[in-house]
């Protein structure tokens, strides 16, 4: 068996698209599988690995020997916390495929994992909904002015200040930055994170209080302000959640003529996020995700209409007998019969999937789908290499039992 895993986004998303992904499987012989699926997962410095999308690629069956090829997509919901590798919050796709222990079904299930490093970026141009504000502040007798509050990487910020009872002034400016982990089920972080100290990232000082005013640059690669937070929408994951948030504030420190004690106070401000370089193309970032994997249940498009044609359905006890025909003009490859029943329309039984080598034209064959179940409605999936989805429905007589 041989498993492949191409990212087709040459490793790189943005928050709010789709990565869409193309696996071949390569079964040497008939092989029985439980499930097969991709997953993204982020590596932080949390208590363990977190599954932010999945998307199933095979339920459970059986295949004939051969290749299989199948495209997928995940949505990096808008929710998602970028990479920051700064702070070791990395991501990676993975491939998994879950089957019998081939010696001793009773042991573990045997799993397969094919991984891809995947970096997740931000679509965020700059601080959005809010716009600068003047800064005004006055304490013990220093008045301080900054024309805004948000600055940009790169940017110089002239902060003017007048005191007739001061003799030296100092701005620092400071950031705050670190990992967000909670569990509720652990009562606590799901893992200790350390508590780091305001990072100084830049200074202005002088003497010359008649000067009234210090320059301070923003550094080139200051992080920008965020705060980060991803929850998951799976009922078996609530009460978990992780981020990153990076705060920054410049720090005054002023010395007075008379007396020791120092004035001390802190000034919160925001640094904007810098433009996204277009890719390569001049990419559309809010255009609509291409190259995605279709939806079996999207409406079977006419094109595709005349390729499968169910020539008869078969039962006795717990057992339907499906006769399935390929009309079309073409040989099929790596096609995949995936079956669910319906009862009385609304819930779905366990699915069955067979997975076929090739499916010559004019050729008929058989699937079985064992159930014990009262169902109304069969529900025949299909997909091939190609990466045509087709999807009919035949509803059931009364009287198959």
């Amino acid at each position: 068996m041989k498993l492949e895993l191409s990212d087709l986004n040459n490793g790189l998303v943005y928050i709010g698209d789709k990565l869409n992904v193309r696996t071949k499987f390569h079964f040497e012989k008939e092989t029985p599988i439980l499930w097969s699926g991709i997953k993204l997962l982020a590596h932080s410095p949390c208590f363990k690995e977190i599954q932010i999308a999945k998307n199933e690629i095979f339920s459970k069956g059986t295949f004939e020997a051969g290749d299989y090829y199948r495209d997928r997509a995940l949505l990096v919901t808008n929710n998602a916390v970028p990479t920051i590798k700064s702070r070791n919050l990395n991501y990676e796709i993975k491939l998994t495929l879950r089957q019998p222990h081939p010696l001793n079904p009773s042991e573990d299930d045997l799993i397969i994992n094919k991984a891809h490093d995947i970096t997740i970026k931000t679509k965020e141009m700059g601080i959005l909904n809010k716009k600068p504000n003047p800064i005004s502040f006055s304490m013990s007798g220093l008045n301080l002015m900054i024309s805004k509050d948000i600055f940009k990487p790169g940017e110089t910020m002239k902060i003017n200040f007048s005191s007739e009872e001061i003799r030296h002034i100092e701005v620092r400016l400071l950031q705050e930055a670190n990992i967000i982990c909670y569990c509720e089920a652990y009562g606590q972080n799901c893992r200790k994170v350390e508590i780091l100290p305001p990072a100084i990232a830049g200074d202005a000082k002088t003497s010359d209080i008649d000067k009234g005013y210090l320059l301070l640059k923003i550094p080139e690669i200051a992080e920008p302000t965020h705060n980060y937070l991803w929850e998951p929408t799976e009922k078996e994951h609530w009460g978990f959640n992780f981020g990153d948030y990076s705060k920054w504030f410049l720090l005054v420190l002023a010395k007075p003529i008379v007396g020791r004690e120092i004035i001390k106070f802190e000034v919160p401000i925001m640094i904007s996020a810098s433009p996204i370089e277009k890719e390569k193309g001049d990419i559309d970032l809010f255009a609509k995700a291409t190259g995605s994997a279709p939806s079996l249940f999207e409406g079977v498009s006419s094109k595709f209409q005349n390729i499968y044609k169910i020539i008869s359905i078969d039962s006795d006890i717990e057992k339907y007998r499906i006769h399935i025909k390929n009309i079309s003009k073409h040989k099929l490859e790596g096609v995949t019969v995936k079956l669910i029943g319906l009862q009385e329309a609304l819930f779905e039984t366990a699915p069955a999937l067979t997975g076929f080598k090739e499916w010559d034209v004019n050729e008929e064959k058989e699937v079985e789908y064992l159930t014990k179940q009262n169902i109304t409605t069969l529900i025949s999936l299909f997909e091939d290499n190609s990466q045509r989805s087709i999807r009919i429905q035949s509803p059931l007589s009364s009287d198959f039992f």
